[in-house]
């Protein structure tokens, strides 16, 4: 036992002085596995008289740096100089500059998407039906097939053998994983854009295999790499090493190999990390926690921490971290209670430390209304008391759900942070409803506008799916104009007269009057509730579109239940509501996002957070508020599986452990025109 481990509890020293060379350790939030696995390391320093050197990896810049931090203390500076503590994207970008002697990383989503237009313009021309698509869907289909490449790296495909074969087994490996709806919905939306016949794996494969194949050799002949060659090139790099017989010097190389947050890996991390493994003879200890497993939907699978005996090739022994040191009693209490009902999981027994308990509240209101104003005055208070360091998070399973919060926050000037995926504010088609909004209250003044057939214009291409096509919206502008239109209705009577083609048909004026109809039900809404609810009801463009939500965050999930629901207390007061959307939209335009450089900076030491509960991990605050915890939201009403059920608790467990002081939970009775029914996971947990 090394001197500096005598604070250690019984299950942490357990763990440091294993005698097993290949280790899984389960390290539940709070149970101190930083400090755990930095004492392993000086232990098994001590045991091979300083010579041993270790590769830690983890899968956050703050985390790397937070371990980093801690090699200076007095503990770890026998090993400090041993240890390379390293993201795989970082110690990836090491071995990429190894490979290419200038090579240019593409990061931005215009980056990306120009290097499908021009670096690997081959790559599409040699597929006709991607050459065909590259023409017609000249806009789209560039940026689709960007993230598509890195998506099938990042879920294990293989360019250097590039077979039928090596795809087929991947598809069932992924399917194994529950990770096959990551490429579906590329499938789906490849068969919207005309690229595919069908819905069908074995279209699929002809289009994108040949493109993936294609692609790889044309950015490695180009030195031209996107942020996830980072990891595929250096897999790559360390394959052809150990096929060559290129065996490290034992001298030289890594004998121990620690991964951090285990449970969040991806099939090409785990391949890269059994590479270097086995390139170096390494012992591996991989540390996370399965229950804490929640970024499927970004291609990492919990199956790797539970079942890694089959995934990794080698046996593991299991340590398990038993003291919880951070949470409140009840929490713990509560949220083992809760995770214990998910079937797929390693048992764990969690103590707390703390005999604190956490203050819990349910705030239950007949209407969504009546859970905001609550929130509200919650926040109120907390910033009022002005506690220097202390945060409050106000966490949500969809972004809609925090848009009234954005828009309060803003008008009363609470100083708050949101993240990065929560800027719906800043999407193109947001700006469209907020222009159309602008439009009902101008028609509300009755007055004479130079801009009146520009904003019928505006309106007309929202009310399809798709705008009008430029010269189709410039015949129909022209008739418009011939009326000199004096007021909103005059433009709209003009509107009912046009035959022209419309989305490339002619059917002597019908869908110019179905236009007509529409544009009046927005221009005569009686209130800005009934404006809402026809935008959302009347015009396609607003539709939520999953194929053009990858591109405007807006589509994703339209926002309209909430801003409805919201929109009632303003009642006639179209140009408040309208003042207050764009106050909240300027207050984003200003904040940082949450995973850039200057996240650390002064916007994010502000008290009020709100981030949705796939972003909170990781993070503790002193109050969470936890939104509209009914049925059909936690979980969601899309998660129709077993293996998408354990995934939203998880989601659940992480959300709920984050609260230091209190856990605050909010439901409402009615939702929109939908009943709110309490979440399954409140009983489970024994939440109020």
């Amino acid at each position: 036992m090394i001197p500096s481990a005598g604070n250690l509890d019984a299950t942490q020293l357990s763990f440091v002085e294993a005698r097993e060379p290949d280790i899984r350790l389960l390290a539940p939030a709070g149970s101190g596995k930083t400090l755990s696995l930095l004492h392993r390391c000086a232990e098994l320093s001590q045991r091979s008289g300083g010579r041993d050197s270790f590769l830690i990896v983890s899968f956050t810049r703050a985390a790397r740096d937070e371990i980093r931090a801690r090699l200076s203390e007095a503990a770890f500076s026998s090993f400090a100089t041993k240890a390379d503590v390293v993201t795989l994207n970082g110690w990836g970008h090491r071995r990429l500059c190894a490979m290419s002697s200038s090579p240019r990383l593409h990061v931005s989503e215009f980056e990306r998407t120009n290097l499908v237009k021009t670096i690997l313009a081959p790559a599409t021309s040699a597929v006709p039906a991607l050459e065909k698509g590259m023409k017609d869907q000249s806009f789209k289909l560039p940026k689709l097939l960007a993230f598509l490449l890195d998506t099938m790296k990042t879920l294990g495909f293989d360019h250097e053998d590039g077979s039928a074969r090596m795809a087929d087994e991947r598809l069932d490996a992924l399917d194994a994983l529950g990770l096959l709806p990551l490429l579906e919905d590329y499938m789906v939306k490849l068969e919207e854009l005309g690229v595919l016949p069908n819905r069908r794996w074995e279209s699929f494969l002809d289009v994108a295999l040949p493109f993936f194949n294609a692609s790889c050799l044309q950015q490695y002949a180009t030195g031209s790499f996107t942020l996830e060659d980072q990891k595929y090139g250096a897999w790559l790099d360390q394959r052809r090493q150990l096929a060559a017989g290129n065996r490290i010097n034992p001298d030289d190389a890594i004998k121990h190999i620690l991964v951090d947050e285990f449970q969040d890996i991806n099939p090409l991390d785990l391949a890269l990390i059994l590479t270097i493994a086995k390139l170096n003879g390494s012992s591996l200890t991989i540390v996370g926690d399965d229950d804490q497993a929640i970024f499927e939907w970004r291609g990492a699978a919990p199956d790797f921490i539970l079942e890694p005996d089959v995934h990794l090739g080698r046996p593991f022994t299991t340590y398990i971290l038993e003291k919880n040191y951070r949470s409140p009693r009840n929490i713990v209490e509560k949220s083992v209670r809760l995770i214990g009902h998910n079937k797929r999981r390693v048992e764990k027994k969690v103590v707390p430390v703390s005999s604190v308990e956490a203050e819990t509240r349910m705030y239950s209101g007949e209407t969504f209304l009546d859970s905001v104003e609550h929130v509200l005055a919650e926040i109120r208070a907390f910033v009022a008391e002005n506690t220097p360091g202390a945060r409050m998070a106000l966490l949500s399973r969809k972004r809609a759900q925090l848009i009234p919060y954005q828009i309060l926050l803003a008008r009363e000037d609470i100083p708050f942070c949101a993240a990065e995926d929560l800027h719906l504010f800043l999407s193109g088609t947001f700006d469209r409803l907020l222009q159309a909004l602008r439009t009902r209250t101008l028609a509300g003044l009755g007055i004479q506008l130079p801009t009146i057939v520009d904003d019928v214009m505006a309106l007309c291409n929202s009310v399809q799916r798709y705008p009008l096509r430029n010269a189709e919206a410039d015949a129909m502008a022209r008739h418009l104009r011939v009326a000199r239109p004096k007021s909103y209705d005059a433009a709209i009577d003009q509107l009912e007269t046009y035959d022209g083609s419309i989305r490339g048909q002619k059917d002597d004026g019908k869908t110019a009057r179905d236009f007509a109809i529409r544009l009046r039900k927005l221009l005569h809404a009686p209130n800005v509730r009934s404006a809402i609810e026809a935008l959302r009801n009347l015009y396609a463009g607003f539709k939520q579109d999953y194929g053009r939500g990858t591109e405007d965050i807006f589509l994703a999930d339209p926002p309209f239940a909430y801003l409805a629901e919201f929109s009632e207390s303003y009642g006639e007061d179209f140009q408040g509501f309208v003042d207050d959307l764009e106050k909240a939209k300027d207050t984003l335009v200003k904040l940082p996002g949450m995973d850039s450089d200057d996240g650390a900076g002064e916007e994010w030491r502000k008290p009020v957070h709100l981030m949705t509960a796939l972003r909170a991990k990781g993070r503790e605050f002193d109050t969470v508020v936890m939104l509209d915890v009914v049925d059909g939201i936690w979980p969601l009403r899309s998660a129709q599986t077993e293996r998408a059920l354990e995934g939203e608790r998880r989601l659940f467990y992480v959300a709920m452990t984050r609260a230091k002081k209190r856990l605050i939970l909010t439901k409402s009775n009615r939702i929109g025109d939908k009943v709110g029914l309490p979440s399954p996971y409140l009983a489970e947990a024994g939440l109020p």
